[in-house]
């Protein structure tokens, strides 16, 4: 049954990876980006697999970007279509976390376990405005246009924001990948939390904990967040119930299963970039 569980766990990981390359998609195609699903998800896994393997927590952004812009011809336009749909999840996840929060009150109950995960949950949201402010304000980003330098990757930033602006609904169809990719995330640590016999975690003290544990292990250098997420969960789930080694023991195999889960995309990070002459803006022939 543990086995069973943790190929669920890792099988449900990848079809969030799925979701993720389709905010990312839709967010890349608001900016002009028009590249083959199948390749933007190839590039998705071989950054993932950098993110989780690697001793970086950003590399795998790295990457998405090299790649992109090497198949679009814009760096900028990648960078800014990579960071826009990483700051959706800076909504997602404190939106996601609170839900869970309010559905079930006893989560709400657990002191310093709940305090922190409102703060984060809170702190989130309020850097998230003051970054889309500064970066969709003319006074801000837009004052960059046409610069050079690293001053066009910003301005680039500002342009996306404002492509989204002309396209209302598109903002809510990242919003619903992105819920989407970050709730399966969740069911991912709840099969986890099955394979080794922890009926503490629930589905919704999943969703509620998940979230600004995925915020605090954005540590730069952290091995795919190893430590920072197990001594989140020691807060978060220990304070459920759950004894220390076995919320470390859970932290290390959602690991585990993140390796996994974008083992797919070693193969794309090892031979590195293969431009295909059939690519071009519009599909692949």
């Amino acid at each position: 049954a543990a086995g069973a569980w943790v190929a669920v766990a890792i099988g449900v990981h990848v079809v969030a990876y799925v979701l993720q390359t389709a905010r990312w998609a839709t967010v890349s195609s608001t900016m002009g980006i028009h590249l083959p699903f199948r390749r933007m998800f190839s590039h998705l896994l071989a950054g993932e697999f950098v993110s989780n393997a690697l001793p970086t927590s950003f590399g795998g952004d790295v990457v998405r970007v090299v790649r992109q812009g090497q198949d679009s011809g814009d760096f900028a336009d990648a960078f800014a279509a990579t960071a826009l749909e990483r700051l959706t999840g800076w909504l997602v996840l404190p939106l996601l976390s609170t839900i869970a929060l309010l559905a079930d009150p006893d989560l709400l109950q657990l002191g310093t376990a709940t305090t922190v995960a409102v703060i984060t949950n809170v702190v989130t949201v309020v850097a998230l405005i003051a970054i889309l402010w500064a970066a969709g304000h003319e006074r801000g980003a837009g004052r960059l246009i046409g610069s050079g330098g690293w001053r066009r990757y910003l301005a680039a930033v500002h342009l996306g924001i404002i492509a989204f602006r002309h396209h209302p609904r598109r903002v809510l169809t990242v919003l619903v990948a992105g819920l989407g990719f970050q709730f399966l995330q969740c069911v991912s640590v709840y099969a986890a939390a099955r394979a080794l016999q922890l009926p503490e975690v629930t589905l919704l003290a999943a969703m509620a904990f998940l979230p600004p544990t995925a915020i605090l292990q954005n540590v730069p250098l952290a091995l795919g967040g190893l430590g920072v997420r197990e001594a989140a969960f020691v807060l978060f789930f220990g304070a459920l119930g759950v004894p220390d080694a076995s919320a470390i023991a859970l932290g290390l195999l959602v690991y585990l299963v993140f390796i996994g889960a974008s083992l797919a995309g070693a193969p794309s990070f090892v031979v590195g970039r293969r431009r295909r002459a059939g690519v071009t803006a519009g599909g692949e022939t």
